[in-house]
């Protein structure tokens, strides 16, 4: 009966003085309840709702609203409700990051597991952000989330940097030196291989070629020295893996 008789009272006259009366009755918005925020800036939600001072809680133009604030950055979708007769009550569901994209251009943004932009990072932002995944190529936000996924699943935890190739696979960098070379394809089936090989490779071994089928292919940082130890051992595990 509220609602109806609310409705009717907006529709009949939108005057100043009809929305004195109605917050006089009790419909003025007195409390915001927002469910989900973490990282949302909770004032540019407030000035989205644009809350005037003797206008009711029919004045609110919900649409509106909503679309403002489905359009900061962190938000994925939102769902706002009158709770009559004085609350509105806003639930957000937020993006949540999983990597760092270093676009072609060099900048650096911010992407969710849909592959979508969430905002651009500066220089001082980007190192509150340095526990994600750094990505690299043209097409690497929209592949990036199989590759997380699989990292996760595999409990790889030293890969930090990868980059998606223009022929649709991933070099994966590990503790920030050796790179690994996935098929095309299964990334999962890929990191894996790796994993069973992985406390065989050699410390001195800068790149992990895993494309050729089920042969590895290796190849050693030459810069490094080898002891005797290590250089005995060289062929025994190339033959190995």
């Amino acid at each position: 009966m509220i609602v109806i008789f609310g409705g009717v009272i907006y529709r009949w006259s939108a005057s100043d003085s009809m929305h004195r009366l109605l917050c006089w009755a009790g419909f003025r918005v007195e409390e915001i309840f927002v469910e989900g925020r973490k990282r949302s800036d909770l004032l540019v939600i407030k000035r989205a709702l644009n809350l005037i001072p003797q206008r009711s809680i029919f004045s609110l133009n919900l649409p509106k609203i909503l679309n403002t604030i489905e359009n900061i950055p962190w938000v994925r979708s939102a769902v706002i409700e009158r709770i009559f007769p004085n609350r509105i009550y806003i639930r957000l569901c937020e993006r949540e990051p999983i990597a760092v994209w270093v676009a072609p251009d060099q900048k650096k943004y911010l992407v969710d597991k849909e592959g979508l932009v969430i905002l651009s990072l500066s220089s001082k932002e980007l190192v509150k952000w340095n526990n994600l995944l750094r990505i690299i190529g043209t097409n690497a936000p929209s592949n990036v989330f199989d590759l997380q996924k699989s990292l996760s699943l595999l409990r790889i935890n030293s890969v930090h940097e990868a980059i998606f190739l223009r022929s649709g696979r991933w070099d994966v960098y590990v503790d920030h030196k050796l790179c690994v070379k996935l098929p095309e394809g299964d990334v999962r089936f890929g990191l894996q291989r790796f994993l069973a090989l992985r406390h065989r490779i050699p410390k001195n071994v800068k790149v992990v070629d895993l494309r050729s089928g089920d042969s590895v292919l290796i190849e050693f940082d030459k810069d490094v020295p080898q002891s005797l130890e290590e250089q005995r051992a060289k062929k025994e595990k190339n033959e190995k893996i």
